[in-house]
């Protein structure tokens, strides 16, 4: 009831549609009354020649021929039919659009939520299963909202309309018509759990046939590199295998629900067959009469049988609306202050106090790490992989919050300000090089969308991009591949940092900024990076000397910690682990350690 009443929520603005669908519900049901009369009017006034009886009056019939008779009795037949018709098309296309709409703002919620979350929920949760969750599952709301309300309240409407009108033509008949509800309820509790429980499995085989898409073609080039096509098309043909097999499943205990509540409905209108036609002759109904009861019997099963459904759709409906609502519940984003102020940069000096992270308890990352970083200057950050380099920036621009103690910037924990202008304040390349399948022009100006074609030419020329652009099919203006696959590594790495100089902020991060560029294209590109890191507090995670050299201030990680901390000239002079990483890269050292040598037979 809880998870019914939060999908409430998203009915609140269409009231006024909701209302006026129950009008036109309301509307249908009365018009639906009417549909079996014109064919009692033709059996027991046209061919029976009996007088017609209106609420006690009688009116004058013999003035009308025959035609003029037997062609009120047709245009009332279709007329009725038309006009509710024309009602339900319009309550159809209003309740569509109701539940289209629905949909749609669920989605957007469930986009937002998840684009809020952190990095840690991210790595936990497969990307083709959110997917899924998004594009398939939120259609529940609309299933489970507009189909099962409107769907209760018509056919309850029309149950009731059709008993009372039952009733009044005879008792003991409509009795017997009741008969088999019982039956009809017992097959709802019995089958309709189990639909609920197969179409939870069905949808969670679903998203992992699209979590194991999404990782194959994420990973193309490793899978063709590696050739291992055959494999991962086992893997496929597998989850889709079990999806499809859920799906037969599903499909064929709905066959045998709808089989079993049709064979129930079916001897119900056998029984008021046999029990209407002995009435008939025993004089207790005309033949029209018994001709409109069974026309209601066959409305009156409708509603039942559509009641019916819809408890099945409901609980089929309401597995996948857990599924969404399972997302929704969970809320790992990096908390934010309400009310929280901007962050005002002034010199730009960033503090680590005693910092310590782990992306669980049990394993941290960094322990104690503590150092100041002055406004202006360039710190270059170096280890070995898996040191903890990626984890340190990432907490400077709060994708993740220490575990212990604080960073702060210009006297400002960044924990007392709005994330939004906290990211504003940063620039970033990462090592990874992320681009979209829009234009070169709208790559470069991702981080400032304003941006001129002027502005987006001088930074592309910065960053030595300019030439190779000029070169592509449009120039600007060419539609990148996805990731920009239609690039080398280093054009990609160059749009990269020239979206870093165009965002034009006070602090910069170099995730390896040159690692994709030869050592020509770095020497080039160096010039640029020397001119954006002017004025600017600068993070640089580095491996390449050219990097190191420039920076005013070098942070060495090892065992999670601080190991050293100094200038370039001051950390060689110590001849410790700087020195020693240093070596390795000039080809003048060795590793701590080295893995045995293969035994040769």
């Amino acid at each position: 009831m809880s998870m019914f009443r939060t999908l409430l929520g998203y009915l609140k603005p269409y009231k006024f549609l909701f209302f006026l669908g129950l009008f036109l519900v309301g509307l249908a049901s009365a018009m639906e009354l009417l549909k079996p009369w014109p064919l009692k009017l033709a059996v027991d006034q046209i061919i029976g020649q009996k007088p017609l009886v209106v609420f006690g009056w009688t009116p004058d019939l013999g003035a009308m021929t025959l035609g003029v008779k037997l062609a009120c009795v047709v245009g009332m037949l279709v007329g009725v039919h038309f006009l509710v018709g024309f009602v339900q098309l319009c309550n159809n296309y209003l309740t569509i659009r109701m539940g289209q709409d629905m949909v749609q703002d669920l989605r957007c919620d469930l986009f937002d939520h998840l684009q809020r979350q952190s990095l840690l929920f991210h790595q936990k949760w497969p990307t083709g299963d959110l997917i899924y969750r998004i594009m398939g599952d939120t259609y529940a709301v609309q299933t489970l909202l507009m189909n099962g309300v409107f769907t209760t309240l018509t056919s309850s409407a029309l149950l009731i309309g059709m008993l009372a009108v039952c009733l009044q033509m005879d008792v003991e008949l409509t009795l017997y018509a009741l008969c088999v509800i019982p039956f009809l309820f017992l097959a709802i509790s019995r089958v309709s759990r189990k639909i609920g429980d197969l179409t939870t499995e069905t949808h969670m085989k679903e998203s992992q046939v699209y979590t194991t898409v999404e990782r194959i073609f994420s990973s193309i080039t490793l899978v063709q590199a590696f050739g291992r096509e055959e494999e991962e098309r086992r893997k496929f043909v597998a989850e889709s295998k079990h999806s499809f097999d859920r799906k037969l499943s599903l499909y064929a205990l709905q066959t045998v629900y709808g089989w079993l509540v049709s064979g129930i409905t079916a001897a119900g209108t056998a029984l008021v067959l046999y029990i209407g036609v002995r009435h008939v002759l025993e004089g207790l109904l005309s033949t029209g009469e018994l001709l409109v009861f069974i026309a209601y019997l066959a409305s009156l099963y409708t509603p039942l049988n559509s009641l019916s459904d819809t408890v099945a759709g409901i609980r089929a409906s309401l597995a996948r609306a857990r599924r969404v609502m399972d997302v929704l519940a969970v809320d790992e984003a990096v908390p934010e202050r309400e009310g929280a102020p901007d962050l005002a940069i002034s010199a730009g000096e960033v503090r680590f106090e005693d910092v310590s992270f782990g992306y669980t308890p049990e394993k941290m990352v960094l322990n104690d790490v503590t150092f100041t970083c002055r406004g202006n200057s360039t710190v270059a950050i170096v280890g070995q992989t898996g040191a903890g380099k990626t984890s340190l920036i990432s907490l400077l621009l709060r994708f993740y919050d220490p575990r212990k103690g604080a960073i702060v910037i210009d006297g400002q924990d960044l924990r007392d300000v709005s994330l939004k202008s906290l990211r504003r304040h940063i620039a970033i390349v990462l090592q990874e090089t992320q681009l979209f399948p829009m234009t070169v022009h709208d790559n470069i100006a991702y981080g400032k969308k304003q941006a001129s074609r002027e502005e987006v030419e001088r930074v592309a020329m910065l960053a030595n991009a300019h030439d190779f652009i000029k070169e592509l099919p449009k120039g600007y203006d060419t539609i990148l591949g996805e990731k920009g696959a239609n690039l080398s590594g280093g054009q990609r790495q160059r749009l990269a940092i020239a979206r870093a100089l165009l965002k034009d902020a006070p602090l910069l991060i170099l995730d390896e900024p040159t690692s994709a560029l030869d050592a020509e294209t770095e020497a080039l590109i160096m010039e640029g990076l020397d001119r954006l890191m002017q004025n600017r507090t600068t993070f640089v995670i580095a491996h390449r000397l050219s990097m190191m050299r420039r920076a005013d201030m070098i942070l060495v990680i090892k065992n999670q910690r601080i190991h050293e901390m100094g200038s370039y000239d001051e950390l060689m002079a110590k001849n410790g682990e700087f020195a020693r990483l240093h070596a390795i890269q000039m080809g003048k050292g060795r590793p701590e350690k080295l893995p045995p040598k293969p035994l040769v037979a």
